[in-house]
C-alpha cells in the first residue's frame, strides 16, 4: 500500500534543484506566512540550554497552559508530537471497529484507521455544492455498528468551515458513537471551533496543531482535547517523551503571543482574498475558503494540476495537487497563502503557463 502523499518537501527541491530555502516558494505547505513569532524563536535559543535534559514524560508544562488557555481543565486535554501522532494513537486505543470518514479529507486519517482493521465507510461532500455540510448526509451514511466519525473543520484540502450549531448537532445525533473533529487549522477562523464543548459533549474529541498556525512544523506540536476518561485512557497508552524540551518550550510560548494571534487574523483574510481574485481572473474556480489555503478547480482547457505543479517546480515553487483527495481529481489544486510578493510572483508564473498553453 502506497504512503499518503502530503505537501512539503522543501529539502528535496532545494537538493534538486540547487537553491538557496529562500528561493523556495512552499504554496503546498499551509503555514502561517507570517511565520513563527519572535518571542518563539527567542525561547527557543534559551532552550537549547535543556538539550542535555530528558524532556518531561507527558509535557506536564504545555498541558497546564493549555489549560489556563482554553479554560479547560488539563484532565481533558493530551499534548501530542503534532496531531498526527495522535490520530494514530486514538485508533489503537479505542480499537474503532467501524469509521466514517467525510470526503475530500486529510490522507492520515484512513491507514491510521486501517492499523487496527476497522472498516472505513465514506461520505463525500460535493464540489459542485461548494462542500456543503449536511447533518441528515452524514447521519445518513452511518451504520448500525459505526462507532468513529472523522472530519475536519475547516476541511482540508477544502478551506470550507462547518457552522458550530452543526457540529453540536450531529454529535448528539451520534449518540454513543464518537465524533473525532479534527482543527488542524481553526486557528485561522477561531469561531469555528467548539473545543470549549469537550466534556460537556462527551462524544466529542477535538485535534489541535500548534505547527500551521504558530508556522512551527519542524517542532512537531499539537494536542487532543476530550473527556476525562477519554483522555485518561489514551495518555495511559500514549509513548513517553514523544515531545521534546524544544517543542514544549515552543508551545508554551505559542499560547502567550496575543498580538501575534491579532496579527495574524488582520492579514490572513486580505492575502487570501488577494490571492483568490488573481486566480479567479486566471479562470480557476476558487472555492470558499476560511483557512489559510485555497482550493481550486482549473479551468477544462488548460493544463492540470500535475502538469502545472511540474512546470512551477523548475521555478522553485511548490503546490499541492490534489488528485489523490478522493472525490477531487487532477484539476483541483491547493494553494497556501503566503505573503504578497510570493502570491504575486505565484500569479505571474500561472498566467505565463496559462498563456503558452492557448
Amino acid at each position: 500500500m502506497n504512503k499518503p502523499v502530503h505537501g512539503g518537501g522543501v529539502d528535496r527541491a532545494m537538493g534538486e534543484l540547487g537553491l538557496p530555502r529562500e528561493a523556495i516558494y512552499d504554496f503546498s505547505a499551509s503555514i502561517n506566512p507570517l511565520g513563527p513569532p519572535p518571542e518563539v524563536e527567542q525561547v527557543l535559543i534559551d532552550a537549547l540550554q535543556r538539550i542535555r535534559d530528558y524532556p518531561e514524560i507527558e509535557a506536564a508544562s504545555l498541558r497546564r497552559e493549555l489549560e489556563d488557555f482554553h479554560g479547560i481543565s488539563e484532565t481533558r486535554l493530551l499534548p501530542g508530537s503534532g496531531s498526527t501522532e495522535l490520530i494514530y494513537l486514538l485508533p489503537r486505543v479505542f480499537r474503532p471497529r467501524r469509521a466514517l470518514l467525510i470526503l475530500p479529507c486529510f490522507s492520515e486519517y484512513a491507514p491510521a484507521l486501517r492499523q487496527v482493521g476497522c472498516h472505513i465507510d465514506t461520505v463525500a461532500l460535493s464540489p459542485e455544492h461548494d462542500f456543503y455540510f449536511s447533518v441528515e448526509q452524514i447521519v445518513n451514511g452511518l451504520r448500525e455498528d459505526t462507532d468513529l466519525v472523522v472530519l475536519a473543520n475547516p476541511g482540508n484540502p477544502t478551506g470550507v468551515g462547518i457552522e458550530s450549531w452543526k457540529l453540536l448537532e450531529l454529535a448528539r445525533r451520534l449518540g454513543s458513537c464518537r465524533l473525532l473533529l479534527d482543527e488542524a487549522f481553526v486557528d485561522f477562523c477561531p469561531e469555528y471551533s467548539i473545543l470549549e464543548q469537550v466534556g460537556k459533549t462527551t462524544n466529542l474529541l477535538v485535534l489541535r496543531s500548534m505547527t500551521k498556525f504558530y508556522a512551527i512544523p519542524g517542532l512537531r506540536v499539537g494536542y487532543l482535547a476530550g473527556s476525562d476518561a477519554d483522555i485518561a485512557k489514551l495518555a495511559a497508552q500514549k509513548e513517553p517523551w514523544s515531545l521534546s524540551n524544544l517543542a514544549i518550550a515552543a508551545g508554551v510560548a505559542c499560547l502567550a503571543v496575543d498580538h501575534f494571534r491579532e496579527q495574524t487574523l488582520a492579514r490572513i483574510g486580505l492575502l487570501r482574498e488577494g490571492l483568490k481574485q488573481g486566480l479567479e481572473k486566471l479562470g480557476m474556480k476558487v472555492f470558499p475558503a476560511r483557512a489559510n489555503y485555497l482550493l481550486c478547480r482549473l479551468p477544462q482547457e488548460g493544463p492540470d494540476a500535475i502538469e502545472l505543479k511540474r512546470k512551477l517546480y523548475r521555478h522553485g515553487i511548490l503546490v499541492r495537487s490534489c488528485e489523490d483527495f478522493n472525490p477531487l481529481d487532477a484539476r483541483y489544486l491547493r494553494l497556501a497563502v503566503l505573503g504578497k510578493e510570493a502570491n504575486t510572483l505565484l500569479l505571474g508564473r500561472l498566467a505565463s503557463i496559462f498563456s503558452r498553453s492557448c
